[in-house]
């Protein structure tokens, strides 16, 4: 972490005010957040003038959901925390996920194939799903049948949505997992070849490791669907707990 005198600037930064209620609650969840928060803020060096980080639109999310799991494990938690009233406050705590089968890695060092889970802090974009639905600002992609995504680093569409079949590419109607899912904003402006793709949170009912998304309960999912909020600049930060 930066030095004690850099601290209270961060905590206020982050909404949290070292005399608010919030920050003296003893709450799990609370404590979760906090520290997700200021764990990932730690590794990143802060320049003079407070860091070109005040710009980042990440730091205005008002909605953030957090994944956090051992190092090597493929299995964690998902915490979703909105602010409401200058207040965070959580939505949902503690769900268990399902990472790849490789665990985590630092998003640069993902690579296509390898099995990993991209860790960062990635925008919250864009949900696809097979039927209708009343989505909060955020772009949303009925799929239907000729709906793709290549995975292919040959292909110029590599890590892109695209409406028809070509080499590389997976259909989105073929299979359950994809019923309904939100885009993880990783290596997708610019996709660079071989970095990685098709990163999502998507159902998953099964004991056992994804190939590199985030599987969770297709239940939870739906609820997480109709909370964020576009306008509120949603997040999600994937942390490896050291």
């Amino acid at each position: 972490m930066d030095s004690p005198k850099s601290q209270p600037t961060w905590f206020q930064f982050l909404g949290f005010s070292l005399k608010s209620k919030q920050f003296q609650s003893n709450q799990t969840g609370l404590i979760t957040v906090l520290f997700s928060f200021l764990y990932f803020f730690s590794l990143i060096p802060l320049s003079s003038a407070e860091n070109s980080l005040v710009d980042s639109p990440h730091l205005n999310s008002e909605q953030i959901l957090f994944i956090t799991a051992k190092p090597g494990e493929t299995t964690g938690y998902l915490d979703f925390y909105a602010l409401t009233e200058g207040e965070w406050a959580p939505v949902l705590e503690k769900i268990p996920v399902h990472l790849g089968k490789s665990g985590l890695t630092r998003g640069e060092d993902k690579r296509e194939g390898d099995g990993n889970t991209p860790a960062g802090i990635f925008p919250l974009k864009r949900i696809l799903g097979k039927q209708k639905r009343e989505i909060q600002n955020l772009e949303y992609t009925e799929i239907k049948k000729y709906h793709h995504w290549n995975d292919s680093s040959s292909s110029k569409n590599y890590n892109q949505l695209i409406t028809h079949k070509e080499k590389g590419a997976v259909a989105l109607w073929n299979s359950s997992i994809y019923d309904l899912l939100i885009v993880i904003e990783h290596n997708t402006k610019p996709a660079i070849p071989g970095l990685g793709s098709m990163i999502f949170l998507h159902p998953w009912n099964e004991d056992k490791p994804t190939s590199g998304c985030i599987g969770i309960s297709k239940e939870i999912l739906e609820t997480i669907v109709l909370k964020l909020d576009g306008n509120k600049n949603p997040s999600i930060l994937i942390l490896s707990l050291e």
